[in-house]
């Protein structure tokens, strides 16, 4: 029986524990390199300084159609080491979650300064008048936040490393659009983190099991027939004349 037991554990370690799931990216980065006369300016990150003419290298308006960096994830949080504002490839790897579909228009050792980004997606969230909701950032430099029509971050000018709190109140939503403006301007530091949820609707990526691994169905006719061939082995012994 020991043996029955351990040959029981094993099958049982080798594809019986927990599937694992994770949501779908929810988030759209776009990035533009633009003049540093805009990512200076008191009103830098923000969807007028998109729109304006010159906000793409200094000759047209920033657009999805002409973003030079663009991508998806499932998370805010680009933290450089010491903060250092270098290239855009150096940003984009500090990123604590994963970038995927990334489009590298530009030479990937140009350099973050002075670029502006935004950051769009649907997430969940909770505020109303009677229970505020607080969403924080780390940023350097500007930066504003607008979730579900509600402006509640507008702190785009140039800064150094900052913690800015902003409140929400606009009513729940499982699936509520937002737009996160950053922009980084005059060299030095360059950091941008936050949390945010994924929609309730984002349709979950099932991780599929491992290459190999039985499917537990499987598992359970392996565990069967074991059982009945040590059973039918071991009457066949005791009805074994001496």
């Amino acid at each position: 029986m020991p043996t029955l037991l351990g040959a029981f554990i094993v099958l049982l370690a080798m594809g019986m524990g927990p599937v694992t799931a994770a949501r779908a990216d929810f988030i759209t980065g776009y990035g533009w390199v633009t003049t540093d006369a805009i990512a200076g300016s008191s009103t830098a990150a923000t969807a007028a300084s998109l729109a304006l003419g010159t906000c793409s290298h200094g000759t047209a308006a920033c657009t999805i159609g002409n973003a030079d960096v663009s991508f998806t994830t499932t998370g805010i949080n680009f933290s450089p080491s010491g903060l250092a504002s270098t290239t855009i490839t150096n940003w984009l790897a500090s990123s604590a979650f994963p970038l995927n579909n990334i489009v590298l228009n530009v030479p990937g050792t140009t350099l973050l300064s002075p670029t502006i980004w935004e950051f769009v997606g649907n997430t969940q969230v909770t505020g109303t008048p009677g229970s505020p909701q607080s969403f924080t950032f780390q940023h350097d430099d500007g930066m504003t936040f607008v979730v579900n029509g509600q402006t509640v971050v507008n702190a785009p000018g140039p800064t150094g490393p900052a913690v800015t709190t902003g409140t929400y109140t606009g009513g729940a939503s499982t699936n509520a659009p937002f737009s996160l403006i950053y922009s980084e301007c005059c060299r030095g530091q360059a950091v941008l983190a936050t949390n945010l949820v994924g929609p309730g609707t984002a349709p979950p990526n099932t991780v599929p099991p491992v290459a190999g691994v039985p499917e537990p169905s499987t598992i359970w006719l392996v565990v069967t027939g074991l059982v009945g061939g040590m059973l039918r082995r071991k009457l066949r012994r005791n009805n074994t004349p001496v």
